[in-house]
């Protein structure tokens, strides 16, 4: 009876020490007995490679008696996504030392993106049994957007029934143990490894997994995320010393987030169907009239004819909100949220439950167990509508001046004023805030907002030109204060918080844009010292040794990198390159196949180890390698433009010039590409052909001087001497002291005097 169970002991242990064992928990102790944040956390709940990192952190068990400790438990709106410097616990961290001037805060940012309760649940466990939330510590809680489409959820695309609360709760204790781990690699697919250039993809993964409001699956979505919080309440309550715990309800854009989905299954083969079309049309030509009430009634009826579509809801509130009636928009924004078949935001169940939950521990004698109503408190500027894009960048996650309104709501509750609240103003100078950050940040959403599925919601041109506008201000006003100053502003305030890494990290991306590379890496380097666990940091600090030009120093950052994070893309083509310039090339080329052994799509690794491979004298299989490159990547014209470089190296000019010529179909705006295409149709003399492609770069960039010069050449090669000396006199009015051009003009005109020279 015993033999069993030996075998699968056996097994296990085995397993663990053969290195496929991961630590689960959300802290790990370091050798000096400080704790970190596990990087791998996440991939107990949705695999190693598609698990987002928490924040790096590195704390003492018990922040002492004067210390105040603030732990902010969440999702990505909890972290600060897109940039966590300028998230809800840093401007707590900002709102508390304002208050209270000469105490000891400190906030830990437990955030962590696309995870939901169930992986709370189990960082409140860990922190509880840890010891870092001993001493004097608050916690702050800030789920709910995930959980429908994140781990366990019904729309997470997993077939099948969602699973009972019991039977994920024993599914991540599995996942304890080596052998869970291992059945876990097992049924997961391979998909790409993280990449920068990936952050923002996570919503397109589910645009096909619709879940209506009526689906049973949501309600017990609503009944697991509630049993989860109360024992997240619970875990804190025990925690020793314990003071206060905030639940905060979740707000999200409402006004200006049109749903992702509406359903119109049940409304398309009915009766009721053509009325609906014709309401909804009369409806949106109505928005055209002085009268706002017209609206408000053409799309009550539209909405009446199609009680369960959200698009139609969301409409009748944008009206009502025009027609000055505050409390119906609200009232119709919300129930739009929640019919919303891509259920990306925190529905009215989950922002019930949250108050539930208070009101049940209220009642129960916790006295320290607080709520927050952000979901009815949070006010935007414009006090008659529900707050949008002035406290969002899109759906759920707050801008700054979001993020400091919700904290000074949290900091309230937790009556720690001795003073009175922060400006947002004074709040952003101390994190760090300029005008690049916010242009860098802008840059970020606007690209966010191209994919799926926010590119399918109805206001996506009037949102995208928003965000234009916000891009081009802010982008502007980096350029007025100028990258110095800003380097100035957050280095003076650098010098007040010596010790706030993430103060630092502002500060080294400053100089890293001002490409001063060394300075960089030695802020870099002070922030790793700081937070060992810090992949970013330790990625930036490759790059900018990297671009100074100290390639055996990147070396070592980005394995550091890759020690962290083993499928991070990025971090892997960056020390196959720095091992290729310092001319380890076999060492190269076994860092790009580990690079593709995660990730065997990817344009860059694939490229940069043809590049190596060519190096070694192996241009076949480089030529293989850029070949399948640009059949694996048909929207790049990297694969192809390397390939033509290397044809053109050995003189196989006309297969360069074919090579070209297909990379310029996949950039036909390209003027660089067709000037290159030019320049090898010239070598392999095809002249007219050059002179034709020549003209394409200019008509795509009239100022392209490179390639008015060279077409001047390519015309005197054809003795059309007439014809070059235009080119070389409009490129030296371009920029008068030119040495080619004034070179060539000469040259040209003397030929204009020689007998049989083509006028």
């Amino acid at each position: 009876m015993l033999a069993p169970f030996a075998l699968l002991l056996a097994v296990e242990w085995g397993l663990r020490i053969s290195g496929n064992h991961v630590p689960t928990g959300f802290w790990l102790e370091t050798e000096d007995g400080a704790l970190e944040a596990n990087p791998a956390f996440g991939a107990r709940f949705v695999g190693p490679t598609l698990a987002r990192m928490p924040r790096p952190l590195r704390v003492q068990r018990y922040g002492g008696s004067e210390t105040h400790r603030v732990m902010v438990f969440g999702e990505s709106a909890a972290l600060g996504d897109p940039e966590p410097a300028f998230g809800l616990p840093r401007f707590l961290q900002a709102e508390l030392e304002n208050r209270s001037p000469l105490g000891n805060q400190e906030v830990l940012n437990l955030g962590i993106t696309a995870l939901n309760s169930y992986a709370l649940r189990e960082i409140a466990r860990d922190t509880a049994e840890s010891g870092v939330s001993g001493g004097v510590c608050d916690w702050v809680i800030y789920p709910g957007n995930n959980e429908v489409h994140g781990p366990f959820g019904p729309g997470s695309g997993l077939a099948g029934p969602t699973p009972s609360r019991i039977t994920v709760l024993a599914t991540l204790a599995l996942r304890k143990t080596a052998i869970g781990q291992w059945i876990q690699r097992r049924r997961l697919s391979k998909p790409e490894g993280l990449s920068l250039t990936q952050r923002f993809a996570g919503l397109e993964m589910f645009t096909g997994n619709h879940v209506r409001a009526t689906d049973s699956a949501v309600s017990q979505v609503h009944s697991n995320f509630e049993a989860n919080l109360e024992d997240m309440v619970r875990l804190a309550l025990r925690a020793p010393t314990r003071r206060r715990i905030v639940l905060v309800t979740m707000a999200v854009n409402l006004t200006d987030c049109p749903p992702f989905g509406s359903d119109l299954t049940s409304l398309t083969n009915s009766p009721a169907y053509p009325a609906w079309t014709n309401a909804v049309e009369l409806a949106r030509r109505s928005g055209e009239q002085a009268d706002p009430a017209e609206p408000v009634r053409l799309w009550t009826q539209a909405s009446q004819l199609a009680p369960g579509h959200a698009e139609t809801r969301y409409r009748l509130g944008l009206a009502k909100a025009d027609a000055g009636d505050v409390a119906g928009a609200r009232a119709d924004l919300e129930a739009a949220r929640d019919l919303d078949t891509l259920r990306f935001r925190a529905d009215s169940g989950i922002n019930e439950a949250i108050r539930r939950v208070a009101a049940k521990f209220r009642k129960e004698g916790f006295e320290s167990v607080l709520l927050v109503d952000a979901a009815r408190e949070l006010s935007g500027t414009d006090p008659g509508r529900p707050p949008g894009a002035d406290l969002f960048y899109e759906h759920v996650h707050l801008r700054p001046e979001g993020n400091h309104r919700l904290a000074r709501l949290i900091t309230d509750a937790l009556s720690t004023a001795d003073r009175g609240p922060s400006s947002a103003e004074a709040g952003l100078s101390r994190l760090g805030w300029t005008p690049q950050a916010e242009a860098r940040i802008w840059t970020q959403i606007r690209s966010l907002v191209r994919r799926p599925p926010f590119s399918f919601q109805s206001n996506s041109e009037s949102r995208n030109r928003y965000l234009d506008d916000r891009l081009a201000e802010s982008t502007a006003q980096g350029r007025k204060l100028g990258l110095n100053a800003a380097i100035g502003q957050v280095s003076a305030m650098l010098e007040k918080h010596t010790n706030d890494w993430e103060l630092r990290e502002q500060h080294a991306r400053l100089l890293h844009t001002g490409r001063r590379w060394t300075n960089a890496a030695a802020e870099w380097e002070r922030i790793v010292a700081q937070v060992p666990n810090h992949l970013m940091a330790w990625y930036q600090l490759g790059e900018a040794k990297a671009k100074g030009g100290d390639f055996a120093g990147a070396i070592p950052a980005y394995r550091r990198a890759l020690a962290i994070r083993p499928d991070f893309t990025d971090a892997g083509i960056g020390l196959g390159i720095a091992l290729g310039q310092s001319g380890r090339l076999s060492e190269a080329l076994a860092a790009m196949d580990q690079t593709l052994s995660h990730d065997p799509s990817n344009a860059d690794a694939r490229v940069n180890r043809a590049i190596t491979l060519n190096a070694l004298g192996r241009a076949d299989e480089a030529a293989d390698d850029l070949r399948r490159a640009a059949a694996e990547n048909r929207e790049s014209s990297l694969p192809l433009v390397r390939l033509a470089e290397m044809q053109s190296g050995r003189k196989e000019f006309a297969k360069a010039a074919e090579t070209l010529a297909e990379a310029v179909k996949r950039e036909p705006r390209s003027a660089a590409l067709y000037h290159r295409l030019a320049t090898e149709m010239g070598r392999g003399g095809l002249l007219l052909e050059s002179e034709a492609a020549f003209r394409k770069a200019l008509e795509l960039d009239p100022s392209f001087l490179s390639a008015r010069v060279d077409l001047g050449v390519a015309l005197a090669q054809q003795r059309r001497f007439a014809d070059a000396v235009v080119e070389f006199e409009a490129a030296l009015r371009q920029q008068p002291n030119h040495p080619t051009a004034g070179t060539f003009l000469d040259r040209a005109r003397q030929m204009l005097q020689t007998k049989g020279a083509n006028p």
